[in-house]
């Protein structure tokens, strides 16, 4: 058993450092707008284009965990045609979906829609709406328009979705940025982030559950800890719009405001609540020095689920830095501090149902995985840049295991 639990620490070790490369994006929109010949209107299409509108379309946050981040679309309108919505964030759950998801294959779609149909769907599902006017010349606005529907062409619209390199939002301002030849992308990467990506998933998350704000965490990686600008930022719609906002010096149109939704907190902090989460499994592992059997019973069952999927979700992570392009999850070392040496600890925990508790192993196993925790925790307190910001992570499981070394000892002793 030491020698395996040692073996496998060395096992993901390696496969972390390993985990670290990145994947190019497949679908780069830099090099389509690049290639995209922009053209200048002519004296008869003056007045066409003078009587076009183009506005930034936000929705607010949703219900689903993948609403929680809001939306961006932008919306054509002109005297000679109903209003169209140009959206980026279509995709649909197909017999492949699922397939391609693990893979990190997220193929999304772009769908030119009736417009008043695309703000009435937000609406309906109580989710704020906000409409900002695009100020552009008439050159601009044919530009847009012909890069728009060169978009939602059947042999163009699919492109491989990214969570924070593109998405329904990166892609409306990579395309005002083109527009404005740069100008925009220039002034937002002067312009430093209030904070890490990490940190506005975390607060947006906060409008889920704290387990699956927690699990997200957990898969994230070191790029969503470095120090961004408001152009990486822009990631998210209600960003966007701000610095768009920001940019022209106008105010956006309020079509809708929610008012059954919990609005996104300005501050929110996750490691407050995995200190909870701590408290809470360190009463779970120390029941055990009751020395009651059947409370020893529920203690390992309970540790036994908990485990299990401590260990599942490593092997989850594992799987996504080594063979997808999910390239959020590269180089992440949550994988060793929850890792699958958790499913040893399940499968003891589980043993210990029988008449004998298995101490001396959980006692090694847990202990094992303490020592490669601080050791960890030693080295991003002493070089930050070496690893990530996994306090939320760090927390629980040190309690975890410490309490499992104590209460092991403790029942080896009382024997």
């Amino acid at each position: 058993m030491k020698k395996f639990s040692v073996l496998m620490v060395l096992l993901f070790l390696i496969l972390g450092i390993y985990g670290g490369r990145t994947t190019p994006p497949l679908f780069d929109i830099d090099k389509e707008l690049d290639s995209f010949k922009k053209s200048e209107v002519t004296e008869e299409e003056k007045e066409k284009y003078n009587d076009m509108e183009f506005y930034l379309i936000t929705g607010g946050p949703g219900s689903l965990v993948w609403e929680n981040f809001g939306h961006s679309a932008i919306l054509f309108t002109s005297p000679d045609s109903f209003p169209i919505a140009y959206d980026w964030g279509i995709f649909t759950f197909d017999d492949s979906f699922f397939v391609n998801f693990a893979f990190g294959r997220l193929y999304y779609e772009a769908w030119a829609t009736y417009g008043e149909y695309r703000i009435e769907s937000l609406i309906s599902d109580d989710r704020s709406v906000t409409a900002l006017k695009l100020e552009l010349d008439e050159n601009q606005k044919k530009n847009l328009l012909s890069f728009l529907m060169y978009s939602t062409k059947e042999e163009n619209k699919t492109y491989l979705y990214d969570y924070f390199r593109d998405n329904c939002a990166t892609r409306p301002r990579d395309i005002y940025s083109w527009l404005t030849d740069g100008e925009f992308e220039e002034k937002l990467k002067s312009t430093p982030s209030e904070e890490t990506l990490r940190e506005t998933v975390e607060r947006h998350l906060s409008l889920s559950t704290f387990p699956v704000a927690w699990t997200i965490s957990y898969l994230l990686g070191p790029d969503t800890d470095k120090e961004e600008t408001k152009w990486e930022a822009c990631f998210l719609p209600s960003t966007l719009n701000e610095c768009m906002k920001d940019y022209q010096e106008c105010e956006d149109e309020i079509i809708y405001s929610s008012f059954g939704r919990k609005p996104v907190p300005e501050k929110w902090s996750l490691k407050i609540r995995s200190f909870l989460m701590g408290l809470a499994l360190i009463a779970i592992s120390l029941l055990p020095i009751t020395r009651k059997r059947w409370i020893e019973r529920c203690s390992d069952i309970i540790l036994g689920i908990i485990y299990l999927f401590f260990g599942v979700l490593s092997l989850v992570l594992l799987f996504f830095m080594l063979f997808t392009i999910h390239n959020v999850t590269k180089g992440n070392i949550n994988c060793l501090i929850i890792s699958p040496l958790c499913l040893i600890s399940s499968f003891l925990h589980f043993a210990s149902l029988s008449k004998k508790r298995k101490n001396r192993a959980l006692l090694f196993n847990s202990g094992a995985m303490l020592v490669l925790a601080f050791i960890l925790l030693t080295l991003r307190l002493i070089i930050p840049s070496f690893i990530q910001d996994s306090y939320a992570v760090f927390i629980p499981a040190i309690m975890l295991y410490a309490s499992e070394v104590f209460a092991s000892y403790k029942s080896m002793k009382n024997k």
